[in-house]
């Protein structure tokens, strides 16, 4: 699923707090000014997916080979879950029109 021109920002609320966005896809209907704030929630996101993999269930045998860094499995393997968590953080954000992208045309 996309953003597209004909959906509110209430419903595009509702799709990213839903998991249907993804990552990139809610940077792209940010500002410039908001998108950085947005990364920095999803990267602290990142980094406890990576961790609480790391201490469960590891990728490999001899352990996690991310140590410390952002792992992309944890993040496969979480799915929806991970872009539910990413989109609620964008929601904070862009429920202040302030921070919308006016280039996306929303109504």
């Amino acid at each position: 699923m996309s953003a597209s021109t004909h959906d509110t920002p209430e419903e595009l609320i509702r799709y990213a707090i839903g998991g249907r966005l993804s990552k990139h896809a809610l940077a792209s209907l940010l500002t410039a000014q908001a998108r950085e704030p947005f990364s920095d929630a999803c990267a602290t996101i990142e980094l406890k997916y990576t961790r609480d993999c790391a201490l469960s269930d590891t990728c490999l045998e001899a352990g996690c080979s991310a140590e410390g860094e952002r792992c992309l499995q944890p993040l496969l393997r979480a799915g929806t879950e991970y872009n539910k968590a990413c989109g609620t953080e964008w929601a904070k954000l862009f429920a202040d029109a302030v921070n919308r992208d006016d280039g996306n045309h929303l109504r």
